[in-house]
């Protein structure tokens, strides 16, 4: 579904959702697979992006109410933002981080050093765990951008920070991540 699908009714289906569960539960099943896609992007592990989906919307629907909001897109704006601090307080708080990537490597989400590269193909386990070699706040720049493919005006607000900020930011972990990408395949 585009974000201008939907956007159509979901003014009004957000104004619902204030009051109502059953308004709340469908914004749940128009968002769900976006936010879900953005945490694993961001850890890589399925259950773990699973459970930070569902504790930002269970922060969701503890605080729908007071959501100063008007629109849907900005409902979509603080989920993101909410997913982002749930990811980056999950990551900071977890001694487990280079558990996470050992996992991710075993599930063939980084590439271990040494296995061959399929020419043919991507090689995502690659950009993964460059990715993953990024500060956080790049990583969240570069996932919302690069992979959700959001505008720099939504990925701004998500973030707390102007668009042209957002460019920056984007555009210095690109390149960091050109150069590390570089590195691993001997190129200059």
């Amino acid at each position: 579904m585009s974000i201008d699908g939907a956007a159509e009714g979901g003014d009004d289906l957000l104004r619902r959702a204030r009051r109502s569960g059953e308004a709340l539960g469908q914004l749940y099943e128009r968002h769900y697979d976006g936010v879900f896609r953005y945490c694993i992007h961001r850890l890589f592990v399925r259950e773990v992006a699973e459970d930070i989906t569902s504790a930002v919307f269970l922060a969701v629907a503890g605080s729908i109410r007071t959501f100063g909001g008007r629109c849907e897109q900005d409902f979509r704006n603080w989920l993101f933002a909410i997913a982002t601090n749930r990811i980056n307080a999950h990551i900071r708080s977890s001694k487990r981080r280079q558990a996470l990537l050992a996992v991710a490597a075993a599930q063939r989400r980084i590439r271990l050093a040494g296995e061959p590269v399929d020419e043919r193909r991507p090689d995502w386990p690659s950009l993964y765990e460059a990715i993953a070699s990024l500060k956080t706040k790049e990583q969240a720049v570069v996932t919302l951008r690069g992979l959700e493919q959001l505008p720099y005006e939504q990925v701004a607000a998500t973030l707390g920070i102007k668009p042209s900020a957002a460019r920056v930011r984007f555009n210095r972990a690109l390149k960091k991540l050109r150069a590390s990408l570089a590195n691993r395949f001997g190129r200059a």
